[in-house]
Formats: C-alpha cells, sequence, structure tokens
C-alpha cells in the first residue's frame, strides 16, 4: 500500500493512542513540530489523557500552557471516571432491581474493560442498551432518579398513535438531569443505530449470553468480547466512520486483550449475516496496519485489508478533522453504501431510508412539535413536576 505523509503531531498522537509496534505505515512530514496543533488534535481526536501520558513517558517538550491543559483535563477526567463509575452501577442496580432488562455499554464500560487505567479514556456520559419493550418502564425509573427526556421526544411517546413509530425508526434517547448533577448525559439505547442502517439487533441476539463483569469491584452482566466487538465495529465505524483517534484506541486494546481467545467463527456468521463484515476486515485491517499487529488472521482473512481508499480517507480525517453537522445522515449513508458487502445490502439501505417516508403519522407529529414546541414543552414539565412531587407552576 502506498504510504501516505502526515504530520509530526498526528504521528505523535498515534503513538500515544495504539502503542505501535514495528515500523510507521505513513511517512513524517518534514513540517516543525506545533505544539498547539497538537493540543488542538489531541482535544478533536478525544486522546488528552492518552496524549498527556505519553508526553510524561516519551519527553516530549511542549510550552507550559499545553502542558496544563494536558494535566489539567487528565485529572479531571479521572475524578469524572471514579463519579460515574457509582453513579453508572447505581443507576444500573434499579434498572435490574425494576426487572427492566438492561446493560451498560460504549464508553463508560470500555473505559474499565478495555484499558490498563480506565482514566486515560475519554468519555462524558452513560449509556445503557435496553430491551425495546422496557424503553417506558426504564424512562420512568430514571425519571424517579432526576433524569428525563427532552420535550420533543417525550411528545412523540405521549401519543400512542406514534410511540411505536417512534421506538420502531429511532434507536435512542438522550436524558437530561432535572437539576444540578455531575453526569450531564445519559442514554438508553435499543437498537445499535438507526433501523433504517441496516444494523439490527434483537435484545436476545446481544444479551442472549451475559457474563459477568467487574468495575472496579461492582458486579454487572455485559454481553462477551464477541458482541461487544460486534457493536463497536457498528458504532464507531458504521455510524462514526473511525473519525477519531479515541475510537481506533478502543478497538487495538480490545483486540490486544481478547482477540486471541474469541469466537472468530461466531463474529464472521453475524457480521456476514448481517452485511457488514467488509467493514470489519476494513477495521481489522485498519487497526493491524497502524500498530504493526496482524489481526486479520484471527478472521481467517488475508492482509488485503485495508483498502488503499478506506486508509486514506481515514487518515485524512484524522489530520484534517470533520466539520460538525447538524445531522450526518446523509454521510452515515453514503459511508454505508460504499463499505457494506453486497449490492443486495445496499439496496436494503435505500428500501430502508424511502420506507422510513411511509410513517406519516410519525413525520406529522414531528413537524407539529416544532410548529408548537412551548406547548409541547409544558406537558412534559407537567409530568416531571408530577412525578418529583412538585406543584405546577
Amino acid at each position: 500500500m502506498q504510504r501516505t505523509k502526515i504530520s509530526p503531531e498526528l504521528a505523535y498522537l498515534i503513538e500515544a493512542a495504539v502503542s505501535p509496534s514495528g515500523n510507521r505505515p505513513f511517512e513524517i512530514g518534514h513540517n516543525p513540530f506545533d505544539p498547539a496543533k497538537f493540543a488542538a488534535l489531541a482535544k478533536w481526536h478525544q486522546v488528552r489523557p492518552l496524549a498527556f501520558e505519553y508526553v510524561q513517558e516519551q519527553g516530549l517538550a511542549l510550552p507550559e500552557n499545553v502542558l496544563k491543559m494536558l494535566r489539567d483535563f487528565t485529572l479531571g477526567q479521572a475524578v469524572t471516571n471514579m463519579a460515574f463509575l457509582g453513579i453508572c452501577v447505581r443507576l444500573y442496580n434499579r434498572l435490574v432491581e425494576n426487572q427492566v432488562r438492561v446493560f451498560p455499554m460504549k464508553g463508560a464500560l470500555w473505559a474499565w474493560m478495555l484499558y490498563d487505567k480506565p482514566i486515560l479514556r475519554e468519555f462524558g456520559d452513560i449509556d445503557y442498551f435496553v430491551g425495546k419493550e422496557d424503553v417506558s418502564q426504564s424512562l420512568d425509573i430514571l425519571l424517579g432518579e432526576g433524569f428525563a427526556a427532552d420535550s420533543y421526544r417525550f411528545y412523540l411517546l405521549k401519543h400512542k398513535a406514534v410511540a411505536d413509530d417512534y421506538l420502531d425508526t429511532d434507536y435512542q434517547l438522550p436524558l437530561t438531569p432535572l437539576r444540578e448533577h455531575a453526569l450531564q448525559s445519559l442514554e438508553i439505547q435499543w437498537n445499535c443505530t438507526y433501523p433504517r442502517y441496516c444494523y439490527n439487533f434483537t435484545w436476545n441476539e446481544l444479551a442472549g449470553d451475559l457474563v459477568e463483569f467487574n468495575m472496579m469491584g461492582k458486579p454487572v452482566l455485559v454481553p462477551g468480547m464477541e458482541i461487544q466487538l460486534i457493536m463497536m465495529v457498528i458504532h464507531h465505524g458504521g455510524v462514526e466512520q473511525w473519525d477519531k483517534l479515541k475510537y481506533m484506541a478502543d478497538l487495538v486494546r480490545l483486540l490486544d486483550k481478547s482477540a486471541g481467545s474469541m469466537d472468530w467463527e461466531f463474529i464472521n456468521r453475524v457480521t456476514r449475516a448481517k452485511g457488514f463484515n467488509k467493514l470489519l476486515l476494513e477495521s481489522l485491517g485498519a487497526a493491524g496496519y497502524l500498530s504493526g499487529r496482524d489481526y486479520l488472521a484471527y478472521a481467517g482473512a488475508g492482509r488485503s485489508y485495508p483498502s488503499q481508499r478506506f486508509w486514506k480517507d481515514m487518515l485524512n480525517h484524522w489530520e484534517n478533522e470533520r466539520p460538525s453537522l447538524k445531522t450526518k445522515t446523509w454521510r452515515i449513508f453514503l459511508y454505508n453504501i460504499k463499505y457494506r458487502d453486497k449490492w443486495s445490502d445496499k439496496l436494503s439501505l435505500v428500501a430502508a431510508h424511502l420506507g422510513y417516508l411511509t410513517h406519516w403519522k410519525l413525520l406529522w407529529h414531528k413537524i407539529s412539535w416544532y410548529r408548537s414546541g412551548p406547548s409541547g414543552e409544558a406537558d412534559r414539565d407537567r409530568a416531571v413536576n408530577a412525578v418529583s412531587g412538585r406543584e405546577d407552576v
């Protein structure tokens, strides 16, 4: 594969994030090292604690203001991780006690599951996966714990005519605290991403064989590493398109920790059935190319991955960042058209997006809310006040 030229700032961050062994799979430009760019890229890639540890270990000379920024953030992240751990387990236990099918997922879990030092993994919220039929009950329980859905989603779920359509066409609900709280964002999910992207998994498919994992001595039941890998490829790859080094740092650590003991026949079977085995192999190839380790061998694939296009696109995003969009629907759609397995999988994506337009009642209520947002907010506030024991105002 043609070696791509990258900046020294990105090269340092790649070393910080994935601990490569062997030769670098890229060339480093001759421009002088720019500490300000290094700090900006570390922030964009959400690898500031990893960058700080790397700087300390390598003795990289940085101006005091940049070093202080990295140090302060890392210390703050350590405090946040410890606080969020307690909150995550407490809310998980509350949901389980009320017979909600649930497991913690993504950042908070992966920080403790994959990293030798959990403080090195940046995350800012807590995510739970719940059974689709348990969404309503989980919202009631979390409301009692001081977290509520926003007015828009409250409005949609309140209308029985479209509540089922909403659950069938969406996949997550962000919740925010009703009063001052260390945790500013909590999400529940009942699918891996929007169903129209055709990564659909039922609760039983993901949670049919839960294993006990201790988050600093506190037991939780979570899917095994095979499902963790599958969910990571969907989120970090199929949705986020490996746009940040944080995502690749997760993947490399998962593979280094568990690739040798995972059931790769199962992983290949599931990803082929769901139409994203190619994305899995591209991801394994990129992780191996960066780290100098052969992860493709576990999946029974040759070293033909990553493709040149996949590799160059990923490094280009890492070097130049990407604009934040209000909605990434079109970007995600095009990416999946490019990297899903077969033409039938790509056509299913098109059909699923067109099918979304047939949910006319849901679309009408969405338009209705934007036209009468304040009344929807009042309805939500009254419900919140009732549950929290406050009088209507």
